[in-house]
């Protein structure tokens, strides 16, 4: 079963042959402000525009249901490092009107095995919008 992507190589999904899913997803969305200070007056604020949306996932990487802990975290860091940008789609829905980029990927190596062999573990991304230029 399908359950969503983030690009081209992570694909979360249900099958006879792995479980590959995510938890606990957030979505923040927020506006930006500004303060104008006056003289003899309250400060004014003013609306800028919408601020960029942040999200979180949490996602549980086991060997023994058919995904390769090792393989993913690699790619995720990956993604971080390089500032590669994707988009989430959750069910056939974006996350968002625009890609996001990793911001961070924190690891807990939960089951280490014989010779160091990672068996399962817990990766948390925190996730920021990447706006796309606009080309009107």
């Amino acid at each position: 079963m399908f359950i969503g992507t983030f690009g081209r190589k992570i694909i979360f999904q249900v099958s006879d042959r792995a479980v590959f899913t995510f938890q606990n997803a957030t979505r923040e969305s927020s506006g930006r402000w500004t303060t104008h200070e006056g003289l003899d007056s309250k400060p004014t604020p003013e609306f800028l525009g919408a601020g960029l949306k942040k999200g979180t996932l949490e996602i549980h990487l086991s060997a023994a249901l058919g995904v390769r802990p090792q393989k993913v975290l690699a790619l995720l860091a990956r993604m971080a490092e390089t500032g590669e940008v994707q988009y989430l789609v959750i069910g056939f829905r974006p996350f968002g009107r625009n890609p996001f980029r990793v911001m961070k990927v924190s690891e807990a190596w939960d089951t280490v095995l014989r010779h160091g062999e990672l068996a399962k573990a817990t990766v948390n991304l925190d996730l920021e919008e990447y706006p796309m230029e606009d080309t009107t």
